[in-house]
């Protein structure tokens, strides 16, 4: 400001820097993420050095990947740029021994609009960049600015790795809490099995001596009977689904007094069952539901689906049941319970482990089978692997794509085929020899089907120094330049094999024709005394026009038709040659040479 002295100039700018540290630091250090403490820092930055435009990145190096990216300021097209070059400059700077920030001017490696560009590092794994844009007031960047910017951004270096031990210590707070969760279920689940396993030892010992379901019942009736006195005694057991009687014994009653208690105690069990909560509850003496018979029945519930009734009847001393009596036969009749569920479970698992024996002598059965069903598909493959060397690749997608009992004859598709052969094969053989011209052949041919692979080609035919090749995209454009692309590229393969002959070698020269347009493609199906026979082929006028134009062209030139010049026309230049009458066409084609 025009009243400010020098030193009153130098101390509102000591007191600016130390507001903007303060300022800087207290939002860094209240953050706790990574993502907050870069977006604080940002806008903190951007206000305090009046900037309009500014970016901060973090870089993973052990996943070489930018995480996270905060940026203010920019448009979309300028950001997608910054990150590409963000990327690049994480890549290609050296920040080994950058472990804290450091200044420097923008030298081409970001948008010219970048002019600071501050690099530092958080540790071995992490690496960030801060890239800041003009002032508001267009003045540079002065060297206490730069001094600002530095200490700031040190102070988020300190903020960063205090944000990254917060989150390593709530992620270790998280383990800890989940492991102590899982001792704590680890601890119930012992709890209860020890539970378990005593409450069955301790009936086990003193009251029964067996898991079999019926031999308990008839040792706890027994049991009771002679505890409490009595001549006559009952137990009955129901299925809480169906209402039907499971088991029933009875002591001391005629066939009249079983038969009524059979369906009168069956009203008792589920009458008790859907209105209380039935263990616990005390003996009832005399039931309505039971009379004329004197009784003390005790309905009781094992399961959801297994229901039970004990009954008990008058004392040979004659007197009545008490309480404590009642008590008593309520706890012997929990303790049956207990016992029922370990003789229920014990028959679960003597099922399951049947069950498990059985789907084991399945699954023992099934490996084998599964053992003889892979040598089968190993053989297979292996038969596929070598035929595959003999079969074209169409072929091999035909009957892959055919169902087991039937293969697709031939119809009729858009497609483009290439003719090429060695001009003056015979006179080359004469001269060298079959041996040599063998060896020849599959020099040139080896390159010549890395070309026509490339180009999604199939060779259906060989024949001596020639090959036919079939391009089957269904777009007839891309058909069309797939063919022409590998007739390009065969002739440039070919004359860089040429250039390297000795004075020594043989040289050659590959002629290619190439047409486009419909033609049938697919199996023949062909009948004979000996059987069927299918055969892959391919026919029609554009294969006619494919290998005259081969055997018309000269001195490795490569003729195409009319209508795939059409299709290429923008890709590739044609010199026409004028029309010509083929061999066996009816009419005259019009011949074009690729340039």
């Amino acid at each position: 400001l025009p009243f400010m002295t020098e030193s009153t100039t130098v101390e509102f700018d000591n007191r600016f820097q130390l507001k903007t540290l303060y300022d800087v630091s207290k939002e860094l250090f209240e953050a706790k993420d990574t993502k907050t403490v870069l977006q604080n820092f940002l806008l903190t930055i951007i206000g305090s050095m009046g900037v309009l435009e500014g970016l901060i990145a973090l870089h993973d190096n052990h996943l070489d990947r930018i995480v996270p990216i905060i940026d203010r300021g920019f448009d979309k097209e300028a950001l997608g740029a910054l990150h590409q070059t963000c990327a690049r400059f994480f890549r290609t700077k050296d920040f080994q021994d950058i472990l804290s920030a450091s200044f420097e001017k923008n030298r081409g490696e970001f948008p010219e609009k970048i002019k600071t560009v501050i690099p530092f590092g958080l540790d071995k794994d992490t690496r960030g960049v801060l890239l800041l844009g003009d002032k508001i007031s267009s003045n540079p960047f002065e060297e206490k600015d730069i001094d600002l910017l530095l200490t700031l951004t040190n102070h988020l270096i300190i903020a960063l790795r205090n944000s990254k031990f917060l989150q390593q210590m709530e992620h270790l707070n998280k383990d800890l809490k989940r492991k102590n969760l899982d001792l704590e279920n680890a601890f119930e689940e012992l709890d209860r099995r020890v539970y378990h396993l005593k409450t069955l030892n301790d009936v086990s010992r003193d009251i029964f001596s067996t898991v079999e379901f019926d031999t308990i019942i008839n040792h706890f009736l027994l049991m009771i009977m002679g505890n409490f006195g009595v001549m006559q005694g009952v137990v009955m057991m129901t299925s809480g689904e169906t209402d039907d009687v499971t088991f029933f014994k009875a002591m001391g009653y005629d066939e009249e007094e079983t038969s009524l208690l059979k369906s009168d105690a069956k009203r008792l069990v589920r009458q008790h069952t859907l209105d209380h909560e039935v263990n616990g509850h005390s003996a009832l003496v005399n039931p309505e539901e039971l009379e004329p018979l004197e009784i003390c029945a005790l309905p009781f519930q094992v399961t959801d689906d297994c229901c039970g009734f004990m009954g008990l009847g008058s004392k040979l001393i004659g007197e009545p049941f008490n309480e404590d009596d009642k008590e008593l036969m309520g706890t012997l009749v929990n303790s049956l319970v207990v016992s029922l569920k370990n003789a229920l479970s014990f028959e679960n698992i003597k099922q399951l482990n049947q069950d498990l024996l059985e789907k084991n002598t399945q699954l023992e059965k099934a490996l084998k089978e599964l053992k003889a069903a892979l040598r089968k598909v190993e053989l297979l493959e292996s038969i596929k692997s070598n035929l595959s060397k003999f079969v074209p690749t169409a072929v091999t997608r035909l009957v892959e794509n055919a169902s087991s009992s039937e293969i697709h004859q031939a119809h009729e598709q858009d497609i483009s085929v290439l003719f090429l052969d060695i001009e003056g094969y015979t006179k080359i053989t004469d001269e060298i020899g079959a041996t040599n011209v063998n060896t020849l052949i599959e020099k040139y041919f080896s390159v010549f089907m890395d070309a026509i692979y490339a180009n999604d080609g199939d060779v259906v035919e060989t024949a001596g120094d020639g090959l036919m090749v079939l391009f089957l995209a269904v777009d007839e454009t891309e058909n069309a330049l797939q063919a022409v692309r590998a007739a390009q590229t065969i002739m440039e393969k070919a004359c860089s094999i040429n250039d390297d002959c000795t004075m020594d070698s043989q040289r050659c020269l590959v002629n290619v024709g190439v047409a486009s347009g419909k033609a049938f493609v697919g199996a023949a199906k062909f009948e004979s005394i000996i059987g069927s026979r299918w055969a892959y082929t391919t026919h029609g006028t554009i294969v006619n026009v494919a290998a005259r134009l081969c055997g018309k062209a000269k001195g490795g030139d490569i003729l195409v038709s009319k209508t795939t010049v059409e299709r290429v026309k923008e890709q590739f230049s044609f010199a026409s040659m004028g029309r010509f009458a083929l061999k066996n066409l009816s009419e005259k084609v019009d011949v074009f040479a690729l340039k």
